[in-house]
């Protein structure tokens, strides 16, 4: 019992910015109950500012962890402290800045409740990038989803309010699979951390079918958040819904991490279960390019582009090797870029009032007003195509790589 504690104890010297984020969480709620009397404007200034500042300050811990501390587990093996985690870490605090200076750039007005929930959503996926056992990447993903759901419905108006809704149904029922197939697993494997080497051999003599099975409904709440098919209904409705800034980190920091767990899980599994997840990228890939050709509406169509990305990124993780994890992590860390500058530039040109719907046919014409913001987004867009001269590139494993650059050209049309 001693050994256990002091090991917590111990533990909690390597939890810095974890403690921070709680502390800014209660913060920044505590400075909204107490700045009522200020105007709407200069406390959505002052709050932007508070946030971006939270976040240096956030970066500055995860790059003090980078350089002193070394990998180990944390909390009797409940999070592990790792060059991954540090890594998707850093990947998640640079998202969460710019979308701050996003909402910040393009004059959005939210209240102090708004920056807590988003401080917290970055707390739960700070959890879910260190989580090596199922009940703590269950809570830290209940944490992030709940996060979402609130933030989708932020502003209140009815579309915002009904993609929230449909958000929150598509997300109970991913959450309650997955935690059905994790009660599975501990049963199959009589222990909660999938990195325990008995995780995987255990499966191994367990009847295919079988396991298979667990691990689809134990995955599902991940890959609900990766909107992999069949749980990528909910996408495009919520990127539609949302406010562009929120939308623009939705489509980044949720989805890499989720991959790193996926990683992490993939590590262990026999081979055996390569040919289901072959298949789920492979279709992935397909409807979220041959979705994408009929949208009229351009964050819709980043929607569909983004359920493509996750199949593309999958192709890298099928290949059940360090290399091929490599290729994913890359992907994800290019992929940032393109994304989050594609939504912005959007948000940047479109005429739209209602930033809930944002036409494509709005942007006739862009080219000869704004040439230079067109050629910026012109260049993002060509960068999650993955054409050359452009920083994505797509993973390639085995058959899946002609398929992979066939639907590839699709993307190319809509894009």
């Amino acid at each position: 019992m001693l050994e256990q504690l002091d090991h917590i104890i111990a533990s909690l010297a390597r939890f810095t910015p974890e403690v921070w984020l709680m502390a800014a969480f209660v913060a920044l709620i505590s400075w909204d109950l107490v700045t009522t009397e200020v105007n709407e404007e200069g406390r959505g200034g002052f709050f932007h500012f508070l946030t971006f500042l939270v976040f240096i300050i956030l970066g500055l811990f995860v790059y003090h962890q980078w350089q002193t501390q070394s990998p180990g587990p944390l909390f009797n093996q409940m999070l592990v402290l790792d060059g991954k985690a540090l890594f998707f870490k850093a990947l998640i605090t640079f998202s969460a800045l710019i979308a701050v200076l996003h909402s910040w750039v393009m004059k959005r007005r939210w209240s102090g409740e708004f920056f807590s929930i988003l401080v917290g959503m970055v707390f739960g996926l700070f959890l879910l990038s260190m989580a090596t056992n199922l009940l703590m990447v269950y809570v830290s993903l209940e944490v992030v989803s709940i996060s979402s759901y609130i933030l989708t419905a932020f502003r209140g108006d009815r579309k915002s309010s009904e993609g929230g809704m449909k958000y929150v149904l598509f997300g109970s029922v991913a959450s309650g699979l997955m935690l059905y197939g994790m009660s599975l697993l501990y049963g199959l494997t009589t222990t909660l951390d999938f990195t325990n080497p008995a995780f995987g051999r255990i499966l191994i003599n367990v009847d295919p079918l079988v396991s298979a099975s667990a691990l689809i409904l134990a995955m599902s709440g991940l890959l609900f958040k990766i909107s992999a098919v069949p749980f990528q209904i909910w996408n495009p409705d919520v990127y539609e819904a949302a406010d562009t800034p929120v939308v623009s980190f939705f489509s980044v920091a949720p989805k890499a991490v989720a991959f790193l767990v996926l990683m992490r899980l993939f590590s262990v599994l026999p081979l055996n279960f390569q040919p289901v997840l072959a298949v789920i990228s492979l279709v992935t890939i397909t409807i979220g390019n041959f979705s994408a050709l009929w949208q009229t509406d351009a964050k819709r169509l980043m929607a569909y582009s983004s359920i493509a990305q996750s199949g593309f990124v999958l192709v890298g993780l099928v290949a059940f090797s360090s290399l091929g994890n490599q290729t994913a992590i890359f992907y994800l860390a290019t992929y940032l870029f393109g994304t989050m500058a594609s939504f912005l530039l959007i948000d940047a040109l479109s005429p739209s009032l209602s930033k809930n719907s944002v036409s494509i046919s709005s942007f006739n014409g862009i080219g000869r007003q704004q040439p230079l913001a067109a050629v910026l987004l012109t260049i993002a867009f060509l960068s999650l195509v993955g054409l050359p001269l452009t920083v994505a590139s797509r993973p390639n494993f085995s058959y899946l790589v002609l398929c992979g650059k066939l639907t590839s050209k699709v993307a190319r049309i809509y894009s």
